[in-house]
């Protein structure tokens, strides 16, 4: 049987557990308004409301912004509000190696990701003095970049560390079906929901973080002469708890990237 027929096989009894996703495709333009769906750029920020700081006080960047008014409907996903994702404008995107990750989830200082269930759309009453990404720094983004979303659907990828209870671990297959899964099942792009990719490997583990899935993920990719950069072609992901996304809590995320 040749490696296509084999992995066609495989695909096929992974489409049982196929999950659905909206895909977010940049554009290299300003969004349209403060409360837009886009990554980079000044966030949505309504007035007397304390902005998110590192450690030591300086203002946290924001990576992304999505308002689940504009963007269509996922399962156990908001259907209104605008979700934040910042992170630290540092060598390490505000990821801390040195503590538990436990412990940086209940209390993060290199990132943070807010929920706003109302929306606030009277622009006199939105603070605009904010920071953000700057072309000479270590983010990710340079500039603010509107998004296209559309429905969508996926299989495990390989990288997914659910990949291997539904199929068998991709390096127990023969070296060149395994290349092939690895080149063809990928879950890679920027999107909301789905399968997560890595370019090293899941932080999750079977049997401890089963109830963890994936929340958002901002791929590494160039758009028209910009790009977006998560180190060397890196990739970078936000986690929840399943029952804490269907409620809308957004109190507990685990954040990870990492690089090839």
């Amino acid at each position: 049987m040749d490696i296509e027929t084999q992995a066609e096989e495989i695909r096929s009894k992974l489409e049982e557990y196929a999950l659905p996703l909206i895909k977010l495709h940049p554009k290299a333009k300003d969004a349209a308004h403060a409360w837009s769906s886009k990554f980079g750029g000044k966030a949505y920020w309504p007035k007397g409301t304390q902005y998110p700081t590192s450690k030591d006080g300086t203002p946290l960047i924001l990576l992304a912004q999505l308002n689940f008014e504009e963007l269509p409907a996922l399962v156990n996903f908001p259907e209104k509000g605008v979700l934040q994702f910042f992170i630290e404008d540092d060598d390490l995107f505000g990821l801390d190696f040195d503590t538990p990750v436990e412990q940086v989830i209940k209390a993060p200082t290199g990132y943070r990701v807010i929920y706003h269930p109302v929306i606030e759309k009277d622009e006199s009453l939105l603070e605009r003095d904010l920071p953000q990404a700057k072309k000479d720094s270590y983010f990710p983004i340079s500039r603010e970049f509107s998004l296209d979303a559309a429905i969508d659907s996926e299989i495990p990828s390989p990288t997914d560390f659910r990949f291997e209870k539904y199929a068998r671990n991709p390096f127990d297959y023969e070296e060149d079906l395994g290349e092939y899964i690895y080149d063809h099942f990928s879950s890679e792009g920027s999107k909301m929901g789905g399968y997560a990719c890595f370019t090293q490997e899941d932080p999750r583990v079977i049997g401890q973080h089963d109830n963890w899935v994936l929340l958002f993920q901002m791929d590494s990719e160039s758009v028209g002469n910009e790009e977006i950069m998560w180190g060397d072609m890196g990739i970078g992901n936000f986690f929840i708890e399943e029952d804490a996304l269907k409620r809308s809590d957004f109190s507990r995320v685990w954040y990870n990237w990492d690089c090839s």
